[in-house]
């Protein structure tokens, strides 16, 4: 089957390309041939690992096809960006002109039998009106959702489109039900496919549990939780830890988090954006992750350290709830979330109580890692849980749609 996905931003540095590299693979392996449009900056090229025989087509920002830098589905990304919000008029009108050739082009060379695109949003809109004809799926990565949210502007444009499309992949049932409601999308339509981990690469390693090392991954953002999280190990001065930071950002959010961790002196280690061969390796040493978000999908970096037999911490939010079924309380505590105003700004007055309910958390956790380290035994069960959450089974479940849709055209 020959595959065409698209992505309206980087295809790697985030939760969605990182999936959309997974997938890839995962496609390469069934047999499948593929394609991507994608948007880069200009002066960059993206590097896919492993897949010899991909064929791409790029959108260029920052220069070459649109001057501007690459609007992001989250407000704050790790590289240069902007914000959807922020579009002109004319900015928008060309952006539509630049991805509508792009995928015209790239699907009149590439012939495919589907087109798989992610984010439900304006690209993935643009894609099914102007290819009404060929089958047509998106996965939801939650960002989209935000954005409905936060830029009523776009939504009939971005429902126009997307309420046609044939199959839609949620990451989790909550998400499936608030996507029906939204987009008008039928529900059985809707398929909760979820989100997965390079099975081979996120493993546990040895583990020291003198000085325990905590990592965190992510954008260093308030939508993440960061300042919060860095000012509750600030408070957290009578055990020893470490905290590994891994992850990139923009502009004021991400000083703000860089001088934070600063104050912790060599207790933290700021590490930036790494490669994901380097962040598993960081993992598999590490004994706890954290990811103290105010907003999220279902976060890839959980069952990645999950995988790598780290004892994990997370905001409870629904995406995290569902993990939490898969994984269970010895492996997954719960930080309760604050309150909220919008999507994930925290309502006034609750700021402090959330650093603390952080520290309750990781005080709990660092006793536990001291008292009652994981077995041999816990790994093997753990493992065993999380089996449905690799990469091959997300895709064999997105896969039966492919075939399911590919021979419903057909007849």
């Amino acid at each position: 089957m020959r595959v065409l996905h698209l992505l309206s931003q980087r295809p790697d540095s985030t939760g969605s390309g990182t999936m959309l590299q997974a997938i890839l693979t995962e496609s390469e392996k069934f047999g499948h041939e593929n394609m991507v449009v994608a948007g880069i900056q200009e002066g960059y090229l993206p590097v896919f690992p492993g897949l010899s025989h991909l064929r791409t087509r790029f959108v260029t920002f920052g220069g070459g096809d649109l001057p501007f830098p690459i609007p992001g589905m989250s407000d704050v990304m790790p590289y240069p960006s902007m914000r959807f919000s922020d579009l002109t008029d004319r900015q928008l009108s060309s952006y539509r002109d630049v991805f509508k050739t792009a995928v015209l082009k790239a699907a009149a060379r590439f012939r495919p039998d589907i087109i798989h695109s992610n984010h439900l949003w304006l690209v993935t809109s643009l894609a099914r009106r102007i290819l009404p004809g060929i089958p047509m799926v998106a996965t939801c990565h939650g960002t989209d959702l935000r954005q409905m949210h936060t830029c009523p502007r776009f939504r009939q444009e971005v429902v126009s489109g997307c309420s046609g499309l044939d199959g839609v992949f949620a990451l989790f049932s909550r998400q499936a039900e608030e996507i029906r409601q939204v987009y008008g999308i039928p529900a059985g339509r809707i398929h909760v496919t979820g989100a997965g981990f390079r099975s081979g690469l996120f493993v546990p390693g040895e583990k020291k549990t003198d000085i325990p090392t905590i990592v965190y991954g992510g954008k260093l953002s308030r939508a993440k939780g960061v300042p919060w999280m860095l000012r509750a190990f600030a408070s957290v001065t009578d055990l020893p830890w470490t905290l590994f930071l891994a992850g990139g950002g923009t502009g004021p959010e991400r000083t703000e988090c860089i001088d934070l961790a600063g104050r912790l002196g060599n207790r933290a280690v700021i590490a930036g954006s790494l490669r994901q061969e380097d962040f598993a390796a960081a993992l598999s040493g590490a004994n706890m992750f954290i990811l103290p978000s105010l907003y999220e999908g279902l976060p890839l970096v959980l069952p990645e350290a999950l995988a790598s037999g780290c004892l994990c911490l997370a905001t409870d939010l629904p995406g995290v709830r569902d993990i939490l079924k898969m994984a269970g309380t010895d492996w997954l505590r719960l930080i309760p979330c604050p309150p909220l105003e919008g999507a994930d700004t925290i309502a006034p007055g609750y700021e402090s109580k959330f650093v603390g309910d952080i520290a309750a958390k990781l005080r709990e956790a660092l006793t536990d890692i001291f008292h009652r380290p994981p077995s041999a035994e816990s790994y093997r069960e753990l493992a065993e849980r999380l089996k449905n959450s690799t990469w091959q089974a997300v895709f064999q479940r997105m896969e039966k749609v492919y075939f399911t849709l590919a021979a419903s055209e057909s007849r």
